[in-house]
Formats: C-alpha cells, sequence, structure tokens
C-alpha cells in the first residue's frame, strides 16, 4: 500500500473545511475560513518539502498572519446582516431601559446592549424606566425611540 503524500492530506482538509463553511454557515465562519487558508498553507508547506514540524509551524504561523485578514474582510461581508435578522425579531417588542453605570442599556434577545437614541429624539427622552422600541442596531449599540413617541416604520 503506497502512502498518501502530506501535501494531499493539507489539501484535502483545506478543501473540506472551506466546503464545510460554504454549505454549513453559509460563507459566514470566519474561523472555519481561517482554518481553511492554514491548511492551504500546510500544503504548500508540504509541498515545497518542509518537514511535518514546519509544514504545522508554517499553518500556525500563517494564520497569525491571516487572521486580521480574515476579521476585516469578515466584517465587511457580514455587516449588517446579523442585526437584520435580529431588528426583525425585536421590531415588534418593547423594551425598559436600564441604567448601567453612567450609561444606558436594554435587555433583548438573551443579551444587553447599550443605548443610542434615534435621531431627533432628545437625550433626557431617555431615561432608566422608559418603555422603548429598537429601531436598529448600530455593530452592538441599540438604537431607540420611545414607545411614546411615534415609531417610525421598521424598513429602512
Amino acid at each position: 500500500m503506497q502512502a498518501i503524500e502530506p501535501w494531499v492530506i493539507w489539501l484535502a482538509a483545506a478543501l473540506l473545511l472551506f466546503a464545510v463553511d460554504i454549505l454549513v454557515v453559509g460563507g459566514a465562519s470566519g474561523v472555519l475560513l481561517l482554518f481553511a487558508l492554514m491548511a492551504g498553507a500546510g500544503t504548500i508547506a508540504a509541498l515545497l518539502g518542509l518537514s511535518l514540524t514546519a509544514q504545522i509551524s508554517f499553518a500556525a504561523i500563517s494564520g497569525l498572519v491571516f487572521l486580521p485578514v480574515i476579521l476585516v474582510v469578515m466584517r465587511r461581508i457580514t455587516k449588517g446582516r446579523r442585526a437584520e435578522h435580529a431588528e426583525g425579531r425585536v421590531a415588534t417588542e418593547t423594551f425598559t431601559l436600564q441604567q448601567q453605570g453612567n450609561g444606558l442599556q436594554v435587555k433583548a434577545l438573551g443579551d444587553t446592549y447599550p443605548v443610542k437614541a434615534e435621531q431627533g429624539v432628545a437625550d433626557d427622552e431617555l431615561a432608566a424606566g422608559t418603555e422603548v422600541r429598537i429601531l436598529r442596531f448600530e455593530g452592538i449599540t441599540a438604537i431607540v425611540t420611545p414607545v411614546s413617541k411615534r415609531s417610525p416604520p421598521a424598513d429602512h
């Protein structure tokens, strides 16, 4: 029986990780993409004839190099996708503002988010205990308007 070349194993791992990222997670998993790129780097190291230790080291170091690139790319690709999904889930609900240190926060979707008033809403209209609607998310900040104030339509 003939042994499988190391570069073939690395390449198979890279393709499998990439396929799982695309088919299962819809291309939104930066972690699987990073591992696929690392395995691709391992493929290159194996094709260069480096030892197994050098191949693993090359893959690990490439992960450190690719990580910031993946973070920037994934942030641009997924910008707003998660927020749009979350906005749909909170569009019909009202929430009560809570005081947290010097700022306000709202608990929604099982998590707590810092709050910012929608443009045109005075800061003094928002205080702990105020009932609000979440209009959208900007990053991790919930953009809110008081329930007493007429909320703009949900589709922006």
